[in-house]
């Protein structure tokens, strides 16, 4: 039996490296074939840069994490939670496919990728701070409270909100900011399951609750 949950653990950390490989692969070549229109730079193009920048940065800690780290706890025995976490990480793929206006206004473009970079700088430090704790279904490793941690429960799924907003900014229709609406319902599902895992796991979890918002300080 041990054997068997061995390699179900092996393979599910194959098949996440690979997807966020081909990510990583899709990220890097969507930038080389846009290089040749970086010059001249303009505040949007070098946002558009730290965005891709950063986003590169995240699956490759990602891919590292997963490589590094050991056997969860516990795991969420919740078919529909496992189901969602998948959902809402394949979800905003949708994004740009979904229209944009005619004219995009150069100002909100430079908001877009402003919103993007600080969602995505958000994300990376709270990836950084949360280590080989990181899963995309629930499961339970370490009690991370440090970094982000401290401002947030949740602050991956924080930055991740951002990150889409932003991108969803640019050229905003009704399809984009329902898709952007479903994600944060999603988080939302998500951090509720975690943070049940987590108290069962850790007691001193809800100590930490108790004086940590879940997403935004001083509102939820």
């Amino acid at each position: 039996m041990k054997t068997a949950d061995k390699s179900s653990r092996d393979f599910g950390r194959w098949v996440a490296v690979l997807v966020f490989t081909l990510v990583l692969i899709w990220n890097i070549a969507g930038t080389s074939r846009s290089l040749k229109y970086l010059f001249p730079l303009t505040a949007t193009k070098v946002l558009w840069v730290a965005n891709h920048v950063l986003t590169a940065a995240f699956i490759i800690l990602v891919i590292y994490l997963y490589f590094r780290r050991g056997s969860a706890i516990a795991t969420t025995r919740s078919f529909p939670a496992k189901i969602i976490a998948v959902f809402a990480f394949v979800l905003p793929f949708v994004i740009p496919f979904l229209g944009s206006v005619t004219r995009l206004d150069p100002v909100m473009l430079v908001i877009s990728n402003a919103v993007m970079a600080a969602g995505l700088a958000f994300s990376l430090a709270a990836l950084y701070a949360l280590g080989r704790s990181f899963s995309i279904i629930p499961q339970t490793r370490d009690l991370v409270v440090h970094g982000p941690y401290r401002l947030v429960r949740h602050p991956l799924y924080v930055g991740e909100i951002v990150q889409y907003l932003g991108l969803a900014l640019a050229g905003m229709t009704i399809p984009k900011a329902l898709v952007v609406l479903l994600l944060v319902v999603c988080q939302v599902y998500r951090s509720i399951q975690e943070e049940k895992l987590l108290t069962d796991t850790f007691p001193e979890y809800l100590d930490y609750a108790s004086k940590t918002a879940r997403f935004v300080p001083g509102l939820f």
